[in-house]
């Protein structure tokens, strides 16, 4: 059995895709951009990691720096509001958590975004999830590095005080995925619904299509 289950993204513990859609295009619209990045064209711009990066050029946009700090600032503040309002975890999550505490297995959240959006997040699934039950919470200020470069992993192995193959992780993207493994770690896809990922594109065929299911991953 594996000592520690690994949460790789925001994106794993709760579904906010459609959220961010939203909160980006009511950013454009604010800052004078006349586009609508709808469901179809949203999937294709989250094979891209990174909001920033998705902004500096779609479609026939091409925005400059100044612009696409402003209008990701601006999501930002929308998407903070609309999670605040109201999350719910995926579906498999909690019972998983659950689990490895009842057999003292190690949790952690190893993810390299910042501590204000964790603490937003927290915030939202204050009425379902205890942050107090992981052992460890990474963020941007632990790492020099964001994914897919696999310092984050590294440093959660170190801080939990377990060897890689002694740890499962779970993302939501592939190039997610790819980090994890990178460190020698079983990484298991679990794809949100904008997901355009395919069984083709996964990585060592490890792919969880409806909920987490803690007995499949864990041993």
């Amino acid at each position: 059995m594996k000592k520690a289950l690994l949460f790789g993204s925001i994106g794993v513990l709760t579904e906010t895709s459609e959220l961010q859609r939203k909160a980006y295009n009511t950013a454009l619209k604010l800052n004078n951009i006349e586009y609508i990045w709808n469901i179809g064209t949203y999937c294709e711009l989250l094979k891209e990691p990174g909001g920033k990066k998705r902004l500096s050029s779609f479609g026939d946009k091409i925005l400059s720096n100044e612009q696409v700090v402003k209008i990701h600032n601006d999501k930002q503040q929308i998407f903070e509001k609309l999670v605040i309002d109201g999350i719910e975890p995926r579906p498999g999550c909690l019972q998983a958590i659950k689990k490895c505490k009842e057999l003292g297995i190690k949790v952690g959240f190893v993810t390299t975004t910042t501590p204000k959006t964790i603490n937003i997040i927290k915030e939202g699934l204050s009425n379902f999830l205890d942050f107090e039950d992981f052992d460890l919470i990474t963020s941007n200020q632990k790492v020099t590095l964001d994914k897919p470069n696999p310092e984050v992993y590294e440093y959660a192995l170190k801080e939990l005080g377990v060897y890689a193959h002694e740890a499962v992780a779970v993302e939501d993207t592939t190039v997610n995925q790819s980090c994890a493994i990178q460190c020698g770690i079983d990484c298991y896809l679990y794809p949100g619904e904008y997901a355009t990922v395919g069984y083709k594109d996964m990585i060592g065929k490890k792919f969880i299509t409806e909920k987490l299911e803690f007995s499949e991953i864990i041993n």
